[in-house]
């Protein structure tokens, strides 16, 4: 039987890229090869550096104290699960390409304010999630520098090809694939684990996740479970689970998946109205284990993908669903060799703030959506102030904490108390969605009672015959009622 933890369920989420959340305290100290950018220059450093490599090493510097200060802010959105981008020590800001996850980057800060944040959270309540690479490592990493001096050890940590060089993750040359079946490799990661399970993470992220293999999936939840069988163990995919050799979901390898295909439905019906697309999207989550779908993580986007805004009326984004995600538009440019960086990346910042009208009343529609869905929606930060951008790192500006958006800033604020005020539905209810071109019907039902949604993705109103004997109404949009949904309207009630 599958087992998840019940302390995710009808949880609302929040993911902080650490370094452009909020920073708390004394200046940085200086680092050779890093560049401290000011706050407000939210402009990412787009091009390459003077040679022509693109090094990522420009800081804004945000950090868990800055993390810890903004618990009262999450407590108003409705937040109660915390995710962190991951906070080891690398060369770049994004610190992806990690080099030893055991120690935190000093601009980040260190186990006492890693433990101070779990512990503030816990006290209110709150979940902490963190995101773990096992799947490669840093070019820059101790390890992998071992491996080249012809450490058998180290070595074997690593993946290679027949010439003898390094494989490495997707073409990047500064992050070289590890061995996930090296039995030493395995320890060292279970190490990770049971270093952030025991300072008081609740769900652990694997990033690229899809790639480990069983025996390795295995031995890190038992780790982590061993400390706390609270603990919940969630892995990055990025398509279906049931279309990968391993879908990690039915043996209790994985307790969540990231739910992306549920993320370019949401935005495919919203921007396009294809709601065959987003009907046959919730006939492949249907075949998930129900445990499963209830603590699924869905998201309108993430530090790897465009923003929400962006990709509902941004250019560029692609409307056929065989030929890719909404937000692959870089497809168009990946059968150039060597792969045009620069040009896509000036084309991205030359459209950056090009967007069309409307832009908020579909993001909140959308918004809206995701928050009604089985599983548990998961903010990226700065969605809340109309943060726009295309891919890295447009996607990835600091958070302007005066950002005078108001208006989407009170819409989540709403939503937040939406899903707290019905998590007795929300969290378990079962989910049906009734959808066509212009309209979609939302309910969700628990023995506790029935939450009905209806959202109007046009432009024209909608006529709407939603009367039900003692229903009582918990959110409407652009003046929404039971009788007729305004353009890019909702009306939401239960009884």
């Amino acid at each position: 039987m599958i087992r998840v933890p019940d302390i995710m369920k009808g949880r609302t989420g929040y993911l902080v890229m650490v370094d452009r959340f909020c920073r708390v305290g004394e200046a940085l100290p200086s680092i050779e090869g890093r560049k401290l950018k000011d706050w407000n220059d939210s402009v990412p450093n787009w091009q390459p550096d003077k040679d022509g490599v693109y090094r990522n090493q420009y800081f804004y510097g945000g950090n868990l104290k800055g993390v810890a200060s903004k618990i009262d802010y999450f407590d108003k959105l409705g937040v109660d699960l915390v995710f962190l981008s991951p906070i080891s020590r690398t060369t770049t800001y994004h610190h992806y390409d990690v080099q030893d996850q055991r120690i935190i980057d000093p601009y980040i800060g260190d186990w006492d304010d890693f433990c101070s944040l779990a512990k503030a959270l816990h006290v209110r309540n709150m979940l902490l999630g963190v995101d773990l690479v096992f799947n490669h490592m840093g070019a820059d990493s101790e390890f992998f520098k071992k491996a080249l001096a012809g450490d058998k050890k180290y070595r074997d940590w690593f993946e290679w090809d027949k010439t003898g060089l390094p494989k490495c993750w997707s073409g990047f040359k500064d992050m070289p694939q590890c061995n996930k079946l090296n039995s030493s490799y395995q320890e060292y990661c279970c190490e990770v684990v049971e270093l952030y399970a025991r300072n008081g993470a609740d769900v652990i992220r694997l990033d690229l996740g899809e790639n480990l293999p069983r025996e390795f999936l295995l031995k890190i939840r038992a780790v982590a479970k061993r400390i706390n069988p609270n603990v919940v163990i969630a892995s990055e995919m990025w398509r279906f689970a049931l279309e990968k050799p391993n879908p990690q979901i039915y043996d209790q390898q994985v307790d969540s998946v990231m739910n992306y295909p549920l993320t370019d439905a949401i935005l495919r019906w919203i921007r396009y109205g294809n709601y065959l697309h987003f009907n046959a999207c919730m006939l492949n989550l249907a075949k998930y284990p129900l445990q499963v779908n209830d603590v699924l993580l869905n998201y309108l986007s993430t530090h790897d993908t465009h923003r929400e805004r962006t990709m509902l009326a941004g250019e560029g984004m692609i409307e056929d669903p065989f030929s890719g995600f909404i937000w692959d538009i870089d497809n168009n440019w990946r059968g150039v060799n060597p792969f045009p960086t620069y040009e896509l990346r000036k084309w991205e910042y030359e459209h950056d703030s090009i967007l069309k009208q409307n832009v908020s009343k579909v993001h909140k529609l959308a918004a809206l959506m995701l928050y009604l869905m089985k599983g548990v929606p998961v903010t990226f930060y700065g969605s809340e102030d109309g943060m726009s951008g295309y891919k890295d790192p447009f996607c990835r500006k600091p958070k302007q904490w005066n950002s005078g958006n108001e208006d989407m800033l009170n819409f989540y604020i709403a939503l937040g108390a939406v899903r707290k005020n019905n998590r007795d539905v929300l969290s378990t209810g079962e989910s049906l969605v009734f959808i066509n071109a212009n309209v979609a019907e939302i309910i969700r039902r628990s023995e506790n009672g029935i939450v009905v949604a209806f959202l109007n993705r046009s432009e024209t109103p909608q006529e709407l015959n939603a009367f039900y004997p003692g229903s009582k109404e918990i959110f409407s949009l652009e003046g929404s009622t039971p009788k007729i949904l305004a353009p890019y309207g909702a009306y939401v009630c239960r009884f």
